[in-house]
């Protein structure tokens, strides 16, 4: 079988040097029964958020640009996802009509890593709130057995999936009931994700909310952290467009 055309990832902490039983976990429960900050559950999207977007992990030749809108090849299609006309899982379906040479499913599976800037968000939470994952169907591309794929996960207080839940992202129905599985007030939950379509169901649930710009990640987890009364990260943001591998021809 041909490896799939992944992108180099970015050099990123050891998803597994997490302890869920160590002294961070011991750490966040303590700090639950001290304090009580304005946001109490910290709810992150997982594609695009906690994993990177195939755009940013694949480097096939003419592949989409999603977000990464580049003037001489711009995605017509995307920008309906980003405002709600279509769901991710049509415009993925739509892409494989077109371009039948890409197998969608296997470059998830083939090109997902954690975002190291995931993983450093959780070390700077340090317990101070508990931390929730919130997909909509991750079983549809991974398979039902998709949280092992993903040690980080073990890190997280709860996972939820819309498609278990009934209800999609960005129906604010999908956050009531998110919120209501956590046993929280929507007040106290900060959602952040990729698609502006799904922080705005979030607001109509109460949940305040966070963009994650997947052209800034670093950025982004900063804001996140602001958001919670953390302190800034040390060192430069990283700030990057998705490099393109262009088509071979004669040499």
């Amino acid at each position: 079988m041909t490896d799939p055309p992944c992108a180099s990832p970015p050099a990123a902490a050891d998803p597994d040097g997490i302890d869920p039983g160590g002294p961070t976990a011991r750490r966040r429960h303590a700090l639950r029964r001290t304090r009580t900050p304005a946001v109490t559950t910290i709810v992150l999207d997982i594609g695009g958020v906690v994993i990177p977007t195939l755009f940013e992990s694949v480097s096939a030749p003419s592949f989409p640009s999603g977000p990464f809108q580049h003037p001489g090849a711009p995605d017509p299609e995307y920008p309906l996802v980003e405002n709600g006309e279509l769901a991710e899982r049509d415009y993925w379906a739509r892409l494989s009509r077109r371009r039948p040479d890409l197998d969608i499913g296997a470059l998830w599976r083939g090109c997902s890593v954690v975002r190291a800037e995931v993983t450093g968000l959780i070390e700077r939470i340090g317990g101070r709130v508990r931390l929730t994952a919130f997909t909509n169907d991750m079983a549809h591309w991974f398979g039902p057995d998709w949280e092992r794929r993903f040690p980080i996960l073990r890190s997280f207080d709860t996972i939820l999936e819309a498609a278990v839940l009934g209800v999609f992202k960005p129906d604010p129905e999908a956050f009531l009931m998110a919120a209501d599985a956590l046993h929280e007030d929507p007040a106290r939950c900060l959602f952040v994700d990729d698609l502006a379509v799904n922080l705005t169901g979030a607001e109509q649930a109460g949940m305040r909310t966070e963009l994650f710009d997947v052209r800034d990640p670093a950025g982004s987890m900063d804001r996140v952290a602001a958001s919670l009364g953390l302190p800034g990260r040390a060192g430069p943001r990283r700030v990057f467009s998705v490099p393109r591998v262009p088509p071979a021809g004669p040499r």
